[in-house]
């Protein structure tokens, strides 16, 4: 299983926004093939700062998804309440 990391800084004000807008993206319609699942965290110390783990099959199943043309729409109406995007990891499940 393959496990793509990636943390945000989102506007302020705009936490639940984030959070209902990416669970609406990969929970409705627009759950891809090979998504396991996901899990959105919330900082503890950094303010406005979000994880987003997802869980795929492979990284071919996401890089697919990401290539698409709904994921790039959707990446646009996630720029609206994203002030910085950090880091992004790349990782495989062992246990």
């Amino acid at each position: 299983m393959y496990t793509h990391i990636v943390s945000f800084k989102v506007k302020e004000g705009e936490g639940i926004t984030f959070v209902e807008l990416q669970k609406f993206e990969e929970l409705t319609e627009a759950k891809p093939a090979g998504l396991d699942h996901f899990h959105i965290f919330k900082d503890r110390n950094e303010k406005n700062k979000f994880f987003l783990v997802e869980y795929w099959n492979s990284k071919e199943d996401k890089d697919a998804m990401e290539a698409s043309e709904e994921f790039q729409h959707f990446q646009e109406l996630r720029k609206l309440v994203i002030e910085e995007k950090y880091e992004t990891y790349e990782c495989d499940v062992v246990i």
